[in-house]
């Protein structure tokens, strides 16, 4: 088995591990990114490509109410400079695509750092084998390239940033962590299992709050998976929902419709055969849903929502803090949209944040390095003020 020695090893190849990488190479540090898909840019090669967040942090806090505090105040303070650094290094209104090749051209202008593609990190190598909180020194990896035997490497680092993104791919891993319904999450990225949780886990991590949430978005049903292109699910999302009411088969509610689907989506998964019927106007029941029931729910809408009754409101659990996490591993880090239960229940702008975790990573990774720290150039005056920005915050 060959050895690499790298002064930073990126598991993943997607956003966040793009963003990191790049900047570290610019640093100057030796580099090698492992992702383990054909292509680099993971499931941001699903979006819709918008860089956005939201514009102050109130309005944050309003959005993702139920977030870690300490990282979105953390993450507040570096946003809008990111925006600037998109607007100074990328055409407005070019696909995804043209961020990473960017960012790849950075990455290659050493001949000194490496990008792996169709490449697994098997492992992540301790100081103490087997010792909970040990240094981590490494991985092994295997690549696995079309017509051509397995390759595994040992790679040694002086620092290991996981970025492997998240698990809706795993049935197992979401019925434990979502509960019941969660094994029905279908992704576009069939990437998203779980790899660096499984790994931090074998170190002796433990999960952290938000765990019971997901972004997702609502689809048309019935409608298999197989049946579908991947890059088709963005499309198909019911974006509309919020602007409609959903009934079950019983014909009442399960969730507030006005906080979108990306929200409801996950209360969905939790219902009768895990389908509802949205109402745009008109109520039919055509024999599905309960005729009586229904109506009885769209009357009781209806006299709510015109007098706007603030005594009333739906009760929506959105999960509990865990126990405090254990000491920091020394030698491993992780960036990505996936960690530390910044989007807890609703969602802001998850390409936003890669970047900026990403960057994060790197600014740590620099600093134990002794190499210069990435900057980000100063946000544009008009970006802070607080103004409505239509279908955003």
């Amino acid at each position: 088995m060959e050895t690499i020695n790298v002064d930073v090893l990126v598991c993943g190849g997607g956003m966040s591990e793009m963003a990191c990488t790049a900047f570290a190479t610019e640093a100057g540090a030796k580099t090698l990114v492992a992702e383990k898909q054909t292509e680099i840019g993971g499931s941001s090669n699903y979006s819709a490509g918008m860089y956005w967040g939201s514009q102050t942090y109130d309005k944050l806090r309003y959005w993702v109410p139920a977030g870690d505090v300490t990282l979105q105040k953390a993450w507040m303070k570096d946003y809008l400079p990111a925006v600037q650094w998109m607007r100074d290094n990328v055409t407005v209104g070019n696909k995804i695509s043209n961020l990473h090749d960017l960012h790849q051209n950075r990455i290659r202008s050493s001949k000194a750092n490496a990008l792996f593609t169709n490449t697994s990190v098997l492992r992540l190598i301790q100081k103490e084998p087997g010792l909970p909180g040990s240094t981590a020194i490494g991985a092994i990896t295997c690549q696995n390239t079309p017509n051509s035997p397995s390759t595994y490497y040992e790679v040694q680092a002086k620092l290991v940033v996981l970025a492997t993104s998240g698990f809706q791919g795993s049935p197992d891993i979401t019925s434990k962590y979502l509960g019941q319904g969660g094994d029905n999450i279908v992704r576009p990225n069939r990437g998203l299992v779980g790899d660096g949780l499984n790994m931090v886990i074998e170190f002796g991590a433990g999960a952290n709050r938000g765990m019971n949430t997901c972004y997702g978005h609502l689809l048309p049903a019935p409608l298999g998976a197989e049946d579908v292109d991947l890059k088709d699910y963005l499309p198909l999302a019911q974006y509309q929902s919020k602007h409609c009411l959903l009934i079950k088969e019983a014909g009442r509610r399960s969730a507030d419709e006005t906080t979108g689907d990306k929200i409801i989506n996950q209360y969905l998964a939790k219902q009768e055969r895990r389908r509802e019927f949205i109402l745009f106007k008109f109520f039919i029941s055509g024999g599905v849903v309960d005729d009586v029931q229904g109506r009885c729910t769209i009357e009781q809408y209806d006299q709510v929502m015109p007098l706007r009754h603030k005594y009333i409101s739906l009760d929506v659990p959105v999960g509990h803090g865990g126990p405090r996490s254990a000491p920091l591993v020394d030698g491993l880090l992780v960036a990505g949209v996936d960690a530390g239960g910044f989007s807890n229940l609703s969602y802001s702008g998850d390409l936003a944040l890669a970047f900026v975790t990403g960057l994060w990573a790197v600014r740590e990774a620099a600093k134990q390095l002794r190499l210069p720290v990435p900057r980000l150039p100063p946000a544009h005056s008009r970006d802070g003020k607080d103004k409505p920005v239509q279908g955003l915050l």
